[in-house]
């Protein structure tokens, strides 16, 4: 996520159409005019929530049901049917002798399928097979069968019970909810009625494990995903899109509106109260699901004409995602306005005397949000009633500020236009600030007391002089110029590589964790540990290992997220790479323009070259397991966690090749940034895919990277984004001089690669007089060897050495 350490898997897509209802006069308060209606009421969602095989069941004999690649041989048995739910059976199981095979077609998939199984295809025996659908299943196995297959034995039932017990309170997946989405749904429309569930067992009773093949049109980014899970935990082992049908457009909705009316007690308790605007993207959409906070219990749901409406929330521990009903059928296009009531006390955190953490978990689910996604960009109107001596300080702008006869205060933030994500950082805090030469604001907030854990470390140390550390009041309240120092210098550099932001301040506040941070628009979670100074860190043992240039890049870092994540946004996990990768990239030009010498610079390339070659404790490179757009699912069980390593340093360094790449003497960064620049203007409030990013850039790159000659940067897409070839270089050179002239005697190798892989590759020469300068770029394909004398010329010191990844220009080994 916009997270440096704290991974989350988001899917986006970008709605930007909501500005023009703010535009208008907001719509009157949705009044409630009736009872709330209590949650998990309505009669078909009960009817599945304990749908059972019941009847008699049929008999099958070399049968074959074939979903989207994934084949399943049923070679003989007994199939016994679930009971209809409004007229329509949407489950089954399967007793006998069966066989399921996967052979994805895209190489990525067959990738990471043999890491875990060490083939790249899928191949299993199975006795026992649950299936939930609303394809018609039932009725094409009805048609194949060969006789009956007797009452339903308790072997069914007890197979449809694990697989509910699993996937309630061990995936904490409510399908019940989205088999009901289909329910309620016309028959005739095809598209949305493709839903297919099965799962089975694969190896032994205990050290084996289940398995799950879904087909969604309404999933993003993956229609089809391969999956297991056992009590330790799930994992994808394979995922693509649908083939030969029109699947959906992802999420059947989008929010564009959100008004929010929030009050907070001193425990942390948060009761809230949203007004939620939504376009409807599928036709016939009944069911709304939204996300929240599964501690936020949700007391009653109204429509906009105050009418109480049906709504789901499971217990918190088991299967909690939040739905809607709606009465009636809406059709694609239409805008829905719905109020929810809710409260609960575990999305904020009570870490000491005015302190208060939002759980990372909550960060973008305290309001009901579009399902799983971080990119519906909408704006807010956000009141906010605030206990006595806190504050609050939230993405966008405040515009009001009111005592309460409670001795609180009621404060209003709006966003002033759509934003990805909406946070607030609530405590008692120290300010200060200031503006960057083009008037931009940087404000920094620490916290004007230490979090409750700090304050005992401290008991203990003054209880025990001879403690072997000395932490003074460890108060983080000094660190608010440097913080302001630092977040001036990034907006600077960055406005300079990627334009100027839409808003006119950021606000870097402290939080109460002390080893990540986060960035939302226009506000900045910073860690307390970054706030202390080197001396306290390092008693503390927060510089030991590789740990020393975390507190430095965190800033920096975060700040950048502001145009990555947060200005342009990623429109699912196979895309995290452009936040995370495009911020950690956007640190080395914070070092490279702040800092005197390169030299942080190129340990910082250092790190990132390390955290891609060196093996883990699992004997695995980072850099071999799978491609930038795999995102989250390159950790698994046989990679160990990778995911930081090559999405945040892979990604740093496909950015860093470009710039290097489109540099030149004459021109230095300028066409880079142009760019950058023009990738930011077209997709600013957007999310955007890799494939963007690829198309924007080869509607604005130099000549000098079209290698191919087609206009086109698959060659180097292909390679390091959808790739996970590594080249070796060797270089050598020598000089001679001649009346005054130098020329150079070149050798060059690429080796370790494919036939197709190409590269453009920098060449530097070391001077006399202590200088480095690049001389040439060389195009390269395939394993070859560039040897050639190159005439210099007269050169302004004598050149002592040939170089070649001199700023780590390309990524090798």
């Amino acid at each position: 996520m916009l997270s440096r350490h704290l991974l989350s898997v988001l899917a986006a897509s970008a709605v930007c159409l909501s500005s023009l209802v703010l535009a208008q006069s907001p719509a009157p308060a949705i009044a409630p005019n009736g009872t709330a209606r209590p949650a998990n009421a309505d009669g078909d969602y009960k009817a599945l929530r304990s749908d059972m095989p019941s009847g008699d069941g049929v008999q099958v004999k070399d049968l074959t049901l074939e979903r989207q690649g994934g084949i399943f041989h049923l070679i003989q048995g007994n199939v016994y049917f679930y009971g209809a739910v409004d007229g329509r059976i949407t489950g089954a199981v399967f007793l006998g002798n069966g066989h399921f095979d996967l052979t994805p077609k895209d190489a990525s998939e067959r990738h990471s399928l043999s890491l875990l199984n060490k083939s790249g295809v899928m191949a299993q025996d199975f006795t026992t097979l649950v299936l939930l659908f609303t394809d018609g299943t039932d009725a094409e196995i009805r048609k194949a069968s060969t006789g009956s297959g007797g009452p339903t034995p308790s072997q069914a039932g007890s197979a449809a019970r694990d697989l509910t017990t699993g996937l309630r309170q061990k995936l904490h997946e409510n399908f019940d909810l989205r088999l009901l989405d289909d329910v309620l749904r016309p028959e005739a429309d095809a598209r949305n009625n493709q839903y297919f569930l099965a799962s089975f067992r694969m190896g032994g009773l205990f050290t084996g494990r289940n398995v799950l093949f879904v087909v969604d049109p309404e999933a993003s980014p993956d229609e089809v995903e391969l999956s297991t899970w056992s009590d330790e935990g799930s994992q994808t082992w394979a995922g693509y899109r649908m083939e030969g049908v029109r699947g959906g457009s992802g999420q059947p909705l989008h929010v564009t509106e959100e008004r929010l009316d929030v009050s907070f007690e001193k425990s942390g308790t948060l009761h809230g109260s949203a007004e939620t605007t939504f376009r409807v993207e599928h036709d016939g959409l009944r069911v709304a699901r939204l996300d929240l906070y599964p501690t936020l219990r949700v007391s009653g749901v109204f429509s906009e004409t105050g009418a109480p409406l049906d709504f789901i929330q499971e217990d918190k521990h088991d299967d909690p995602g939040f739905a809607i009903i709606l009465p009636v059928a809406a059709r694609r296009g239409s805008t829905i306005r719905v109020l929810t009531k809710y409260a609960g006390p575990d999305a904020i955190r009570h870490d000491g005397d005015g302190m208060y953490y939002l759980m990372s978990g909550a960060r973008s689910t305290w309001y009901p949000a579009s399902s799983g996604t971080l990119g519906d960009y909408a704006n807010f109107h956000m009141t906010f009633h605030v206990p006595k001596g806190l504050q609050i300080i939230a993405t966008g702008k405040e515009v009001s500020r009111d005592k309460e006869s409670s001795g609180g205060q009621r404060v209003v933030w709006e966003s002033g236009e759509p934003i990805a994500v909406a946070g607030f950082n609530l405590g008692n805090f120290v300010a200060d600030e200031t503006k960057t030469p083009q008037g931009f604001g940087i404000q920094a907030y620490a916290n004007a007391e230490v979090p409750d854990g700090v304050k005992t470390l401290l008991q203990y140390i003054n209880n025990h002089p001879g403690a072997p550390v000395a932490l003074g009041n460890m108060s983080t309240v000094p660190a608010l110029k440097g913080e302001i120092a630092q977040g001036s210098a990034a907006v600077q550099v960055y406005t300079d590589f990627f334009g100027k932001l839409p808003y006119d301040h950021v606000a870097l506040t402290e939080q109460s964790a002390c080893n990540y941070g986060q960035s939302w628009p226009m506000l900045v979670y910073l860690p307390y540990c970054g706030f202390w100074d080197g001396t306290i860190q390092q008693q503390l043992g927060l510089l030991d290992g590789g740990a020393r240039s975390y507190w430095t890049e965190v800033t920096p870092h975060e700040v950048s997220h502001q145009w990555w994540g947060t200005l342009v946004g990623f429109n699912n996990y196979r895309d995290q790479w452009m936040s995370e990768g495009f911020a950690n990239f956007s640190v080395s030009l914070y070092l490279a323009a702040t800092n005197k010498t390169l030299n942080e610079f190129h340990d910082f390339w250092t790190e990132q070259h390390r955290n891609l070659v060196t093996k883990n404790t699992q004997g695995v490179r980072p850099i071999d397991v799978g491609p930038l757009t795999m995102g989250y699912r390159v950790s698994n069980e046989k990679t160990g966690d990778v995911y930081q390593d090559l999405i945040y340093s892979k990604g740093a360094y496909v950015m860093h090749m470009l710039q290097i790449m489109y540099w030149t003497p004459q021109q230095g960064d300028a066409p880079f940034k142009h760019s950058m620049q023009e990738f930011v203007k077209e997709y600013s409030g957007r999310a955007a895919t890799t494939e963007d990013l690829k198309a924007s850039f080869e509607r604005t790159m130099p000549k000098s990277l079209d290698l191919q000659r087609n206009g086109k940067l698959d060659w180097f897409f292909n390679e390091y984004v959808y790739g996970t070839e590594l080249p070796h270089y060797d270089i050598s050179g020598d000089f001679t001089n001649t009346n005054g002239e130098t020329s150079m005697h070149l050798k060059v190798t690429q080796s370790n690669v494919s036939k197709d892989f190409m590269m453009l590759v920098p060449i530097y020469l070391r001077l006399a007089d202590g200088r480095t300068v690049r001389i040439l770029n060389l195009s390269l394909q395939g394993d070859t060897v560039f040897d050639r004398t190159i005439q210099l010329g007269k050169v302004p010191s004598e050149p002592k050495k040939v170089l070649l990844n001199y700023n780590a220009d390309v990524l090798s080994d």
